[in-house]
C-alpha cells in the first residue's frame, strides 16, 4: 500500500503577491533608510524635512553638488562610516562621473530605462517561479532597482550612504537597494544551483 502524498501541483502565480510585498517593503525601506540618514543625520544645518515632504520634492543632482558643504560624514564603528555620495553610476558607483552634468543626466536616462527594462522581465519571471526562494531573489534585485530609479528620477543620480572600510581600503559607497540587488543576484544563483526542476511550467 502506498501511502506517499501526491506532489503538490504548481500553481503559475502562487508566490506574485508574496514578491510584490517585498518589492514594495524595500522600495519603502531604501527610501527611509536615505532620508533618515541623508537628512536627520548628515545634513549639517538647516530644518530636517518630513519624510512625505522630502520624497515627494524632486531636486536636481545641481542643486546638492553647489551646497555639498551642507552634508557631514558620521564615523559609526570603526570599519563604517556614513558618508554623502551621488552615484551617476550603476551600483557600487561604477562608471559613475559627477564632474560633467550633461553626461549625468543623459547616463541616469539610460539607467533609469535600462532598470526599468530589467525590472519588468523579472517581474514577468515572478508571476511563473516556481519556489520562495526564487520569488524573493527576484523581488529583491526588482525592488533594489526601482528603488534607485526613484533616486535617479528625483536627483539625476543615486544616494548612497553606507561607507565600509578596513586597513584603508574603502569599499565603494552604496545604500540599501544596493545590498537587496547584491543579495538578491546571490539568491538566484543559489537558486539556479540547488533547482531540480529546470522548467517554468508545467
Amino acid at each position: 500500500m502506498n501511502n506517499a502524498l501526491p506532489a503538490k501541483k504548481f500553481r503559475p502565480g502562487q508566490f506574485f503577491l508574496f514578491g510584490m510585498f517585498v518589492i514594495c517593503a524595500i522600495i519603502f525601506a531604501d527610501q527611509y533608510t536615505k532620508w533618515l540618514v541623508l537628512e536627520t543625520m548628515l545634513r549639517a544645518g538647516g530644518d530636517t524635512p518630513a519624510f512625505q515632504d522630502w520624497f515627494m520634492t524632486r531636486q536636481p543632482l545641481e542643486f546638492f553638488i553647489d551646497q555639498r558643504e551642507v552634508y557631514q560624514s558620521r564615523e559609526i564603528t570603526g570599519f563604517l562610516n556614513f558618508v554623502m555620495v551621488w552615484n551617476t553610476g550603476i551600483s557600487f558607483g561604477l562608471f559613475s562621473d559627477n564632474a560633467d552634468m550633461e553626461k549625468s543626466r543623459m547616463l541616469a536616462l539610460v539607467f533609469i530605462a535600462l532598470s526599468l527594462t530589467v525590472a519588468l522581465a523579472l517581474i514577468v519571471w515572478l508571476a511563473v517561479a516556481r519556489s520562495r526562494l526564487l520569488a524573493a531573489a527576484l523581488s529583491l534585485i526588482v525592488g533594489g532597482a526601482i528603488a534607485n530609479v526613484i533616486d535617479r528620477v528625483r536627483f539625476g543620480a543615486v544616494a548612497d550612504f553606507v561607507d565600509v572600510h578596513a586597513a584603508g581600503f574603502h569599499w565603494p559607497a552604496f545604500n540599501l537597494a544596493d545590498s537587496c540587488i547584491a543579495i538578491g543576484a546571490l539568491f538566484l544563483v543559489i537558486d539556479t544551483l540547488t533547482s531540480k526542476d529546470k522548467g517554468i511550467l508545467d
